[in-house]
């Protein structure tokens, strides 16, 4: 999500293990960067540029295994730009992290 836009909501399919290999293929390589390469100015949210200019977007990840291992902390330094490894991550707290409400929005209705 950005203050722009936000990226479609990938659902897990039932009994999959979200393991390096699924995160990278499934989730990194396919929703994340076709979000990240949208160049609509206008539209839909779901449709829309995530940020004026890419170079300036932070990616950063929680400390799930997946998240942390070796292949995917060297896929995503290949493919995204300024991306943080899990040494610059900062602190677990919710008020840093705005994935955090909008998970929030749908678990209420």
């Amino acid at each position: 999500m950005s203050f722009r836009a936000i990226s479609k909501l990938h659902f897990i399919p039932p009994k999959q293990t979200v393991n390096t290999a699924y995160y990278i293929d499934e989730i990194l390589a396919k929703s994340c960067l076709d979000t990240l390469r949208r160049t609509k100015n206008n539209g839909s949210v779901l449709e829309m540029k995530m940020v004026p200019n890419i170079s300036k977007v932070v990616f950063m990840q929680d400390g799930a295994p997946a998240h942390t291992s070796k292949m995917t902390q060297g896929w995503c330094k290949e493919n995204l730009p300024n991306y943080w490894e899990k040494s610059q991550w900062l602190g677990n707290s919710p008020d840093l992290n705005p994935i955090e409400t909008y998970g929030d929005i749908f678990r209420k209705n």
